[in-house]
C-alpha cells in the first residue's frame, strides 16, 4: 500500500469516500506521500487519481509496494496505450479448441485465412479493410503471424482455401460427433454486387434484389446448427440439383453410413428419394401444398382428420405423418387479414388521389393496385373493381374458406418405419431445421454479412463462404457461452477488446509492454468461455507483465 525511500518519505494511495445527504456516494482516489519535519507527521497530495481506471490505479499501488531505496523519489513512468488484443485473442483460443487452427495449418495462407476469420467476426468488411485491422488490433501477435502482407495475399488466401476446402472441413469433421445419424441440409441464395462473379447468374432471390444475380449456398449441418460443410453452386441452380453432392460428401469423404437427411419442403422428391435409397440413406421431408392437395383429392388423408394431435398413415410404401396446428393457423390468419388490410391502405390513397386529380386515371390506379395485391399474395382471394371512377376490393369468399383450410395443415413424409422412428420423433426432427435457417440469418445478417458478395472469380466466392462458416463456428461457440448474460456476442467482444497490449515507460527509459488484468465484467466473459488472458499466448508471454516483472523494472 505504502513505499518507504531513502528520504523516509512513504508514498501511499488513498481511497476516500463521503456520503451526501442526498444519498449519493462520492469516491477520490488520492496518490499522497506521509513525510516527518521534526516531530510532526506531514501529509500532501501528490496526484489526483480519481479519473484513472482501475487497472492504472492498481499497477501504480504494485509499483508503490515494491519501490526500493535505489530509485530516485523523482523518477516515474507513463502508460501508452497499445493496439486491442482482449477479443483478438478469444476468437483465436475458441477456433483453437474447435480445431479450426489445427484444421488450417500453419502456412503463411493458413495464417492469413485465420486473420480473415478474426476480421469477419470482429469488423465485417473487404479484404482490404482486413488489411487495416492492424492498426487497431495486434491480430500478428495472437495468431503468430511474422510476415507483412497486402490485399493480393488475402485474395490469394481465398484461393488456397477453395482448394483445401475439403481437406478443412474432413479434419473438423473428424472431431465431430462420429455416432451422429442425423444430418440437416437447407439451400439458400444470396445477391451480389456486379455482373462479373463466375458463379452469379439470375434465379431465385431470396434477399427481394431486383435485378441483381445471385448465387446459391448449400448448408450441411449436425444436430443444433452445427455446420459440416458449406458449398456454393451457380446462381440459376435449382434447389434439389444440389442434392447429390452432399449425399456424395456424407458417403464418400466423411464415411456416413445408415444416416437419416433432413430437408425442407421440395427439396426432396422422388429422384432425390431413390438416390437416397441408392446410397443406403433415409430421409425426412414435408410435403409441398400442391402434394398436400393430391392427397386430399385421392383420398389418402381427409381434411377432417387435421387435428392438433400427431397422426400416422401408410400408402404406396410411404409414411405420411400429419397434424394442424392451431398456433400456427392463428397467425396464418392474423398475417393474412393484415396484407388485406395493407391493400386497403393503397386502396384509400389510390381514391385520395382520384379525388384531387380530375386527370388521374382509374384504369392506371387499378393496375398499381393489381401488382401490390399480387406482391402481397392475396390476388386469389381479393380482387379491385371500379366503382364510380374510385376503386373498391372486394373478397371471394368461396376462395378464401378454400384457402384458409389448410392453414396450419402440415404432412411430413419418411421411409422410416413407426416402430424405428415414432411421429414424435420425426416431427421434433424436422423442427430442428429451425437451427440451419438461424445459421443462415447469422450468415446474411450484421453478426458476419456473406452479402453483398464483391469478389469475382470462383475460387474467391469459394473461399469467401468457408470464411464465414468458419467464422459462424465460433460465433455459435461464444453465443451458447455468453447466453446466460445480457448482451450479444458482438457487443461483448466489443467490451474485451479494451483489453489492449499497452506500454509502460519508465523515466529511466525502461519500457515494459503489458496487457492489463481484466475488469470484473471482462473476467466473467472469460470465465463463462474457460479463457484467461493472455499467458496462453506464446509471442505474447514475453510482453505480458506480471507482479514481479513490475517489481523488478521498479527496481531499475
Amino acid at each position: 500500500m505504502c513505499s518507504l525511500s531513502q528520504y523516509g518519505v512513504y508514498m501511499f494511495i488513498a481511497v476516500n469516500t463521503s456520503r451526501h445527504s442526498s444519498g449519493k456516494v462520492y469516491r477520490s482516489v488520492l496518490l499522497r506521500k506521509s513525510y516527518r519535519e521534526g516531530k510532526n507527521v506531514r501529509k500532501e497530495t501528490i496526484a489526483n487519481l480519481s479519473h484513472c481506471s482501475e487497472d492504472e490505479i492498481n499497477l501504480i499501488r504494485s509499483a508503490l509496494k515494491n519501490k526500493t531505496n535505489t530509485i530516485a523519489s523523482d523518477r516515474g513512468f507513463e502508460i501508452i496505450q497499445g493496439r486491442s488484443v482482449g477479443s483478438v485473442y478469444v476468437i483465436y483460443a475458441i477456433a483453437k479448441r474447435l480445431g479450426i487452427v489445427d484444421a488450417l495449418g500453419s502456412s503463411f495462407h493458413a495464417k492469413l485465412a485465420l486473420w480473415l476469420i478474426i476480421g469477419r467476426i470482429i469488423e465485417q468488411g473487404s479484404r482490404l479493410s482486413a488489411t487495416r485491422l492492424d492498426s487497431s488490433y495486434d491480430i500478428a501477435s495472437v495468431i503468430g503471424l511474422k510476415r507483412g502482407f497486402d490485399e493480393n495475399n488475402l485474395y490469394d488466401s481465398l484461393h488456397w482455401l477453395h482448394e483445401n476446402q475439403q481437406d478443412i472441413e474432413d479434419s473438423l469433421f473428424k472431431r465431430k460427433k462420429k455416432s451422429q445419424k442425423f444430418y440437416w441440409y437447407d439451400v439458400t441464395s444470396s445477391y451480389l454486387e456486379g455482373r462479373y462473379n463466375e458463379l452469379s447468374a439470375f434465379g431465385y432471390n431470396r434477399d427481394q434484389k431486383k435485378r441483381k444475380r445471385i448465387i446459391v449456398i448449400g448448408l450441411l449441418c449436425q444436430e443444433k446448427g452445427d455446420p459440416v460443410s458449406i458449398e456454393a453452386f451457380k446462381g440459376n441452380t435449382q434447389d434439389t440439383q444440389t442434392f447429390e453432392n452432399q449425399l456424395n460428401k456424407l458417403k464418400i469423404r466423411f464415411g456416413c453410413e445408415e444416416i437419416t437427411i433432413i430437408c425442407d419442403r421440395g427439396l426432396i422428391r422422388e429422384k432425390q428419394k431413390k438416390l437416397l435409397k441408392k446410397y443406403g440413406f433415409h430421409y425426412i421431408t414435408a410435403l409441398p401444398m400442391p402434394q398436400i392437395t393430391a392427397l386430399l383429392k385421392g383420398g389418402v388423408v381427409k381434411l377432417e382428420d387435421f387435428t392438433d394431435e400427431l397422426k400416422s398413415i401408410s400408402h404406396e410404401n410411404r409414411r405420411y405423418i400429419y397434424r394442424n396446428n392451431p398456433e400456427r393457423a392463428l397467425e396464418t390468419k392474423k398475417q393474412r387479414q393484415e396484407r388485406f388490410e395493407t391493400a386497403q391502405r393503397k386502396v384509400d390513397q389510390e381514391n385520395l388521389r382520384l379525388r384531387e386529380r380530375s386527370k388521374a386515371s382509374p384504369y392506371v390506379a387499378k393496375r398499381r393496385i393489381q401488382k401490390i395485391l399480387k406482391k402481397l399474395c392475396v390476388f386469389e382471394w381479393v380482387d379491385v373493381q371500379i366503382v364510380k371512377k374510385q376503386l373498391a376490393l372486394t373478397i371471394d369468399e368461396d376462395k378464401l374458406k378454400a384457402k384458409s383450410e389448410f392453414d396450419g395443415c402440415y404432412i411430413w413424409t419418411t421411409d422410416w418405419e413407426e416402430a424405428e422412428l415414432s411421429n414424435r420423433e420425426i416431427y421434433e426432427r424436422y423442427k430442428d431445421l429451425k437451427y440451419v435457417e438461424d445459421d443462415f440469418r447469422s450468415f446474411k445478417t450484421t453478426s458476419l454479412e456473406i452479402r453483398p458478395i464483391f469478389v469475382r472469380s470462383e475460387e474467391s466466392t469459394r473461399g469467401h463462404l468457408l470464411i464465414v462458416m468458419l467464422a459462424h463456428m465460433i460465433m455459435r461457440e461464444l453465443r451458447e457461452a455468453w447466453a446466460n448474460f445480457d448482451k450479444t456476442v458482438e457487443e461483448a467482444l466489443t467490451e474485451l477488446s479494451f483489453l489492449c497490449r499497452n506500454t509502460i515507460e519508465f523515466s529511466n527509459g525502461q519500457r515494459v509492454n503489458c496487457i492489463p488484468t481484466p475488469n470484473d465484467k471482462m473476467a466473467a466473459l472469460l470465465k463463462a468461455i474457460d479463457v484467461t488472458m493472455p499467458k496462453d499466448i506464446e509471442e505474447l508471454k514475453v510482453n505480458v507483465v506480471t507482479r514481479q516483472k513490475v517489481r523488478n523494472s521498479v527496481n531499475g
